[in-house]
């Protein structure tokens, strides 16, 4: 005798239980157990009817059309629940997608932005540099081209006053002598000066490096107190955050992290490492619990000022990480070595990222809608790390760039002053040798070191100017 299928039916709010019978080896279609409510009581009313027509199915073929007609049906039905379903995913996603491809484009633009006005910047103070330079050099050269062309002016009268006191030898001697003397006091009196200026020179340079000495012994023993130097590299880097962007970071006491602001109304906490070797990953460990500790804390920089971050690729100074869910961190490593405007730049437009992203996350969303999101942030973090690096590499060319030229500004500058003041010294030998007052010192090839100009630390060495000494006329 078979048994009945029916066992029971409770009843909880809304809804009822119903339980049936059936052989233990029999195992329920998946369809069945993952369908909904409304699907499970269709299925049932269907069964139903099938339960009452079966005993009028006789034949295979009434059988076969009657269940070929029910599949039909259920197909049309599911292709169009499919399509339906299509299209309202093709929509959900365009509407989600248009913000963030949004903000993307307006990141790049700003990025390109900033790196042009950097750019422009640095051309302007190139230019500035070398209208400078040109600008003394042609001072320098008027003023000895003067110089020479009153020396000139004054050997040519010399030269006529020789010509008409021929006849009295004495008289030229005295002329003569009172001209030298008056250029040579002249000469002593310029040489005077120069010594004070550079005795001035260096004594102005021993206090400097007096005063460079102090400041690094302080440093030295700062840096030989680890919390001293933790202290120093915070309080560096709170007051570049409040020169350059105007944030005021504050130590909390309900954070472990050492500081903490709210920028662009999102919270922000902050960890700055001053060591002289890599950040052990323990301390990365304890930075991210305490993020996850602190949910309202969307948005977290872990800073090493000059060292870099274990576990993470040097050659990549700034790198993201999304953890728990919706918390941002921003990795810097070697902060020193970085332009400090484009790291600023960074914090903030990774803390605006990070604010519209949470704003489009609502607490209904599913978890498919959720891991989509991620998983274009994971494609667009990509391009984020790559344009990170290559504005990286572009800051640090353009200051090797800006150094090189002003090097070769500064060697070029030299070399033009030592020339002008060794035609200075040959103008005055010539002088000596035109007033018979110029002793000829004993013939020699070697080569003497002149002095000509003491900037850092260049000497400019000559060879001796070879200049007969005059005949003396004779009575």
């Amino acid at each position: 005798m078979q048994s009945h299928a029916f066992a029971s039916r409770n009843t909880i709010d809304d809804l009822s239980i119903i339980s049936f019978y059936t052989d233990i080896a029999y195992e329920l279609p998946p369809s069945i157990l993952s369908c909904t409510v409304e699907k499970f009581q269709e299925v049932l009313t269907y069964a139903s009817k099938l339960i009452e027509l079966e005993e009028s199915l006789k034949d295979d073929y009434t059988r076969n059309t009657l269940f070929a007609e029910y599949l039909k049906d259920i197909k049309q039905k599911h292709s169009q629940e499919l399509i339906s379903l299509e299209k309202q995913s093709v929509s959900d996603m365009n509407s989600g997608l248009k913000p963030l491809l949004d903000t993307i484009s307006e990141m790049e633009k700003k990025n390109s932005r900033a790196i042009s006005e950097l750019k422009d910047e640095y051309e302007n103070k190139i230019n500035e540099i070398k209208k400078v330079s040109s600008r003394n050099e042609s001072e320098k050269a008027e003023r000895y081209q003067t110089e020479s062309r009153q020396l000139t002016k004054r050997l040519s009268e010399l030269e006529a006053q020789l010509q008409i006191a021929s006849k009295s030898e004495s008289v030229i001697r005295e002329n003569c002598k009172e001209s030298y003397e008056k250029i040579i006091l002249t000469i002593e009196e310029k040489n005077r000066e120069i010594l004070s200026i550079k005795e001035k020179a260096i004594s102005d340079r021993e206090e400097k490096v007096k005063k460079q000495e102090q400041e690094l012994q302080v440093k030295v023993q700062r840096q030989a107190s680890s919390v001293l130097k933790g202290n120093d590299g915070e309080k560096y880097f709170k007051t570049i955050a409040k020169e350059k962007m105007n944030w005021d970071l504050i130590k909390t006491p309900t954070f472990s992290c050492d500081s903490s602001a709210t920028i662009n109304s999102l919270l922000t906490l902050f960890e700055i490492k001053n060591y002289s070797n890599s950040i052990p990953q323990g301390e990365v460990t304890k930075f991210l619990r305490d993020m996850k500790l602190h949910p309202e804390a969307l948005f977290g920089v872990f800073v090493s000022l000059n060292t870099p971050i274990y576990g993470k690729n040097p050659n990549t100074p700034i790198t993201i990480e999304w953890i728990n869910g919706s918390q941002c961190v921003l990795y810097i490593q070697s902060c020193s070595d970085l332009d400090i405007d484009y790291v600023f730049s960074i914090i903030d437009q990774m803390n605006r990222i990070t604010n519209v992203f949470n704003k489009l996350l609502p607490s209904d969303e599913t978890e498919s809608q959720e891991k989509a999101l991620r998983s274009r942030i994971e494609q667009a973090k990509t391009y984020l790390d790559r344009a990170i690096q290559r504005g990286t590499k572009l800051v640090k060319k353009l200051m090797a760039d800006k150094k090189q030229q002003i090097d070769t500004i500064e060697t070029m500058s030299t070399f033009n002053v030592s020339e002008l003041k060794s035609q200075n010294v040959e103008l005055t030998t010539s002088i000596q040798i035109l007033l018979s007052e110029y002793i000829e010192e004993p013939a020699s090839d070697e080569i003497f070191s002149v002095a000509v100009e003491e900037q850092d630390n260049i000497t400019i060495t000559m060879p001796p100017p070879k200049v007969k000494k005059a005949p003396r006329k004779s009575k």
